[in-house]
């Protein structure tokens, strides 16, 4: 099936769900990534090559990985909007932009075609926020994330790099891409943004850039091929080396310090931080197979813990942030030994910054797993009103929350098992 069949998929859908749904039937929005994983499934028969950065084609087809990572990110992208207390129907349209521009940017080699669909991903998820909570935070987030996108673009009328394999122009594009994958990716100093966006609104508005665009940019970039950016390949891998340790670093230390609204957002920014950082910096094996399994169990946690901590699933979320704690045999502690001893094939710098980082999210797992302090009880101060008598779920939506949270978290027990294997299942590697 053509990758363009599938983006098409995702955008007609997401444009009828956010015109026809209304509140009642909000939820339905899961329709749309449902129908774009199985599209996907559907197309996971064709054998492609794996698509570098940097071509002349522009859409070449899907690959394995391309589609492993699609069908997991479209069926985590259901369930965070079916395990969520409240959904708006206008939702649709970004999921149905974003699902459509990750499907053209897996397959196309061509930087151009890249960096226009990610513009438009990025465009249709920045004017949402706006439209919630205007204001600086979301200003910058349009800013900084289209800034990453429009040096993509820039490196677009620079590639191939055909003949031109030393001097300044590789540098410059190498540049440039490095740019846009740290502005994409929310790497610092160039992540800021994310982390206002996540104090600012809700988890279900972030979930398309966490679900859908994330893995996709990180592939993409594991992909850009040191053959075509020549004497350029030092520069694009010591610069996402160096900031992606700094913000791993800076990211764990705040997942520790920060309010417990915030925890999951910067442990997930720290450990996408992280692989960047081992995937583009240590030219190892164990680099690319970690950063995937870090990526499929964040892609089975998310569901869970990008619910608010008050809205249920109290044992739910416990395991999972265990599950991401790093202890074995979890499936955060196989992944992330896999990145360090990665970076620790390069120079002792590198492992001290990630043993630090690696530490410090290990420390926000286990103060998100530690109970709430019971409140103390005050006599109740008589009042002439009645208070609002608190709105309760429905018994089975509840038991389905929870049962399919329980069954989200056997997975990731099931992952750390056996993270290769399924991480091999899921992305072909």
């Amino acid at each position: 099936m053509n990758p363009l069949v599938i983006a098409a998929g995702w955008l007609v859908l997401g444009l009828v769900a956010s015109a026809v749904l209304r509140r009642r039937t909000a939820r339905l929005v899961a329709i749309v990534p449902l129908v774009g994983a199985g599209l996907t499934f559907l197309a996971a028969r064709s054998s492609t090559a794996a698509v570098p950065l940097g071509g002349l084609s522009a859409i070449t087809g899907l690959d394995r990985a391309g589609q492993g990572v699609l069908i997991a990110a479209a069926l985590s992208m259901v369930l965070v909007i079916l395990l969520q207390p409240s959904i708006d129907p206008a939702l649709g349209r970004s999921i149905g932009v974003v699902g459509a521009a990750a499907t053209v940017a897996m397959s196309s080699s061509n930087p151009l075609v890249t960096g226009l669909v990610l513009s438009a991903a990025v465009a249709t998820l920045v004017l949402r926020w706006i439209a919630q909570s205007p204001g600086r935070v979301t200003l910058a987030a349009g800013r900084v994330a289209g800034a990453g996108t429009a040096a993509i673009v820039a490196a677009s009328p620079l590639l191939p790099l055909t003949g031109f394999t030393t001097g300044d122009r590789p540098v410059v594009v190498a540049a440039l891409l490095a740019t846009g994958v740290a502005a994409l990716l929310a790497v610092y100093p160039l992540g800021g943004w994310a982390a206002g966006v996540i104090r600012t609104l809700r988890p279900i508005e972030i979930a398309p850039w966490m679900i859908l665009l994330v893995p996709v940019v990180l592939i993409i970039a594991e992909r850009i091929p040191g053959g075509v950016l020549g004497t350029g390949t030092p520069v694009f891998e010591h610069v996402l080396l160096v900031v992606g340790l700094g913000s791993a670093v800076w990211g764990g230390i705040w997942a520790v310090r920060g309010p417990d609204a915030m925890r999951y957002g910067r442990v997930f920014m720290a450990d996408i931080a992280l692989c960047v950082a081992a995937v583009e910096g240590a030219s190892v094996s164990p680099a690319i197979t970690g950063a995937l399994v870090i990526l499929v169990t964040h892609l089975a946690l998310a569901p869970i813990l990008l619910r608010s901590r008050d809205s249920g699933l109290v044992w739910p979320r416990r395991v999972a942030w265990a599950l991401l704690s790093g202890v074995p045999p979890s499936p955060a502690f196989w992944g992330r030994l896999l990145l360090l001893e990665a970076l620790a094939a390069g120079n002792v710098g590198s492992t001290i910054a990630a043993v630090i980082a690696i530490g410090a999210i290990f420390i926000a797992a286990v103060l998100a797993c530690a109970p709430r302090p019971r409140p103390v009880r005050t006599p109740a101060v008589p009042e002439r009103r009645a208070r609002p008598r608190p709105v309760k779920m429905p018994a089975l939506p509840e038991r389905l929350s929870n049962l399919a949270a329980w069954l989200l978290v056997a997975l990731g027990i099931a992952i750390g098992l056996a993270p290769q294997s399924l991480a091999g299942f899921v992305f072909g590697h």
